[in-house]
């Protein structure tokens, strides 16, 4: 069962728990050894290298070739003889419809290895895809209780679904983020791998990729606030500029989390029942700051989700727009472009 709080809305009612039942889950500890006992790690790359292309017949015609990440094992004081090894962990998540008609729907959460080739890694049969969490929905049965017990239900009810919703995918990484494995973060698990060889491996997040609804849930930031961004503080008034010369510059405040703040509005909210809106962050406890530390990277952990927010966010737009230009200029440009 898992649990998130709610507030009431009203300074005289206390907030109140609800739970959820049915989360199917992997521990990621288990999911890291799986994946490096399995034949596929035969394929791993447990040591960081430089990787040169020769571009002429010249003795200093080489150049540097950045693709794949590795990054270069810790060191603790600890007397482990085992080689250092980096298991850079890769999530994704995307709430999914099962059906065309009613409501079935499915939230998974998958895990893969940078480790890999990302020729092999994209490969739809190679096995590199591994299942790691479903978080369950809330029930309709919890939100009527909901309902009966928040005074702002009538007026604010999708914003409050919005906030159980958040509370609830980061109680259930907390769940998962437990003390094993923030003590395998900080000091490594030994893993006896595929190739008979004992390693010291690191788990560390590198990238979670998600669309644009779902980082505004793991930022723990408002969805197109005042600072929409779930990296930088650039605020929505100067999106206009994006792709502009001036627009790296204005997007060199990357986003921190404000933990001081949220404490101090979470007290507000739950205890007093008052309304952070100058950086649109939200008053929620993140589960990554939580477990892994206030030094923790949150936002560049972040990558660009290229089908949402590229194939089917910028680029759809855009050609939504010049098919409008078109049809303006005139209507029967429409068909020459239809014989293309």
């Amino acid at each position: 069962m898992w649990r998130f709080e709610v507030p009431s809305g009203d300074a005289s009612i206390p907030p109140r728990k609800f739970t959820i039942p049915q989360l199917l889950y992997w521990k990621p500890l288990s999911v890291i050894q799986a994946a490096f006992t399995d034949s596929l790690s035969s394929k791993f790359h447990f040591s960081p290298f430089h990787l040169f292309q020769k571009t002429g017949p010249g003795k200093d015609d080489f150049q540097r070739v950045r693709t794949d990440l590795i990054q270069r094992a810790p060191t603790d004081d600890r007397n482990c003889k085992c080689e250092k090894v980096v298991a850079a962990l890769m999530c994704w998540s995307d709430a999914t419809h099962l059906a065309s008609f009613g409501t079935a729907k499915l939230w998974p959460i998958y895990m893969l290895f940078r480790n890999i080739s990302k020729y092999i890694r994209a490969s739809p049969n190679s096995g590199a895809v591994h299942h790691f969490a479903y978080i369950p929905s809330i029930p309709d049965s919890v939100k009527h209780e909901i309902s009966k017990f928040n005074v702002n239900w009538k007026m604010q009810a999708k914003e409050i679904i919005t906030h159980c919703n958040r509370e609830l995918m980061h109680a259930v990484r907390r769940f998962l983020l437990d003390d094993e494995f923030v003590h395998a973060y900080k000091y490594g698990i030994v893993i006896k791998c595929f190739d008979g060889v004992e390693h010291c491996v690191y788990p560390h997040f590198f990238t979670y990729s998600a669309d644009y609804p779902e980082k505004v849930l793991l930022a723990t930031i408002r969805d197109l606030g005042s600072c929409p961004c779930p990296r930088c503080l650039i605020p929505k008034g100067l999106l206009d500029q994006m792709g502009s010369k001036r627009d790296m510059k204005l997007r060199e405040k990357i986003r921190i989390f404000l933990v001081d703040k949220v404490l101090r509005a979470r007290q507000w909210i739950y205890n007093e029942g008052r309304l952070l809106k100058e950086t649109s962050s939200v008053p929620m406890l993140n589960a990554f700051i939580d477990w892994l530390g206030h030094d923790f990277d949150l936002s560049r952990m972040l990558a660009v989700d290229f089908m949402h927010e590229f194939e089917l966010g910028v680029w759809k737009a855009l050609f939504a727009h010049l098919i409008r230009v078109v049809y303006a200029v005139d209507p029967k440009l429409m068909e020459e472009l239809d014989n293309w």
